[in-house]
């Protein structure tokens, strides 16, 4: 039977190889929507690690040496400027980050630890950071002023950047070599980081200490503030004038987190909204595509299918017949399909999607496109099912 089957395929090679590479297509096009869609999806039930509620992002523009260590005065008008922050009656902390989240900024870098090659984001944070961002500590600490003694540079590590590095091992009190001339030292764990948010994935982020003294870390550019629910709008404006007396050399843009974190979600949604009205066109034109071409294909094969039924063959056996011809045309389409989705792993798939969503948006996307064309196939077949022999006969 499926030699015959190949056969009549192969027979209507021009009319089939058209609706094999729209199927084709729409496979590659659903797998990758589909994958896309399951890891988003999965991640967005994952928490964040932080709020990001009632928290705003004050950026500041200055020249670009301005923040290093070296400076003291600006390091000096900095504190100054989250002491000032802390007097207001509508903030509930304050904080500095290099590279907060929702900003669409990172610093990244691979490294060898502990005989393990890891890629690390960093972030450089006052210890105000954590109750800022309302941070949960699973191990060890965050960040206070008995650090400012410290011998080495404390750091604090995002869960997933400890299990990467140290795996099952205790990371408290574990010293990294940063340079020649300075080792970080682990004080503590925080629950996974995700920075770029819900759909985003484990970020393996390191927090290095800024110190008060300007011993070590770099003064970041962005200066956080939570403030207490209820706070009006105009709040942003005095906060914004009482920053500029501290720094008058500096320009200050007042964000709210929520608004960022729009936008990233803007950002990471769209090729995936976009390859799911690519998907849904390509479904569309093959399901017309396909609906078509059988409809044609039983119309002009009257004498075929009449000369069949004259030999014995009941409706039902006509009816599978030209269903499994389109399973056929769907099987070849998808085994073409296969092969290409299978190279992904080793191109480096897994660093986009989770193994478990490139498993599941394959076995999703094979279902729907054999499910999409036996649809498509039921009313041509159920039209060949009722042709008699005397209808060869007119045809004739």
């Amino acid at each position: 039977m499926i030699k015959h089957l190949l056969k009549l395929v192969w027979n209507r090679k021009r009319a089939n190889a058209l609706i094999v590479t729209e199927i084709f297509i729409s496979f590659l096009v659903l797998f990758a929507v589909l994958s896309a869609a399951i890891t988003f999806g999965t991640r967005w039930s994952k928490p964040l690690g932080y709020q990001w509620r009632d928290v705003w992002d004050v950026s500041m523009e200055f020249d670009i040496d301005a923040g290093e260590k070296a400076n003291p005065e600006l390091h000096a008008a900095m504190l100054r400027m989250l002491d000032e922050a802390r007097t207001f009656p509508e903030v509930a902390a304050v904080g500095i980050s290099n590279t907060p989240a929702y900003s669409f900024s990172t610093s990244e870098g691979t490294r060898k630890i502990n005989n393990r090659l890891v890629t690390l984001k960093y972030d450089d944070v006052t210890d105000g950071f954590a109750d800022v961002m309302q941070m949960k500590v699973v191990r060890g600490r965050w960040f206070n002023a008995e650090d400012d003694a410290a011998q080495n540079w404390p750091v604090v590590l995002g869960a997933d950047a400890a299990e990467a590095i140290y795996g099952d091992a205790d990371p408290i009190g574990q010293k990294i070599e940063e340079d020649e001339n300075t080792l970080l030292q682990v004080v503590g764990v925080v629950e996974t980081y995700r920075k770029d948010g819900e759909v985003a994935g484990p970020d393996q982020l390191m927090f290095r200490r800024i110190a008060p003294n300007g011993r070590y870390g770099r003064l970041g550019s962005h200066l956080l503030v939570r403030v207490k629910p209820g706070t009006p709008a105009d709040f942003e404006q005095r906060l914004a004038t009482r920053l500029q007396q501290v720094l008058p050399d500096v320009s200050f843009r007042v964000r709210y987190v929520e608004r960022m974190r729009l936008n990233m979600l803007r950002m990471k949604l769209a090729p995936v909204a976009v390859g799911g009205i690519i998907g849904v066109f390509l479904i569309v034109m093959v399901a017309l595509g396909l609906t078509g071409v059988l409809w044609q294909s039983v119309t002009r094969r009257t004498r075929e299918i009449g000369l069949r039924r004259a030999m014995g063959a009941s409706g039902p056996n006509v009816h599978r017949q030209i269903l499994a011809e389109v399973a056929l045309l769907s099987t070849i389409a998808v085994i073409a399909g296969s092969i290409v989705i299978l190279q992904l792993p080793i191109l480096g798939a897994f660093k986009i999607v989770t193994p478990a969503a490139f498993t599941l948006g394959f076995i999703s996307s094979l279902a729907t496109i054999y499910a999409l064309t036996i649809l498509c196939g039921l009313y041509p077949s159920w039209l060949a099912s009722r042709l008699q022999p005397a209808d060869a006969l007119r045809y004739e």
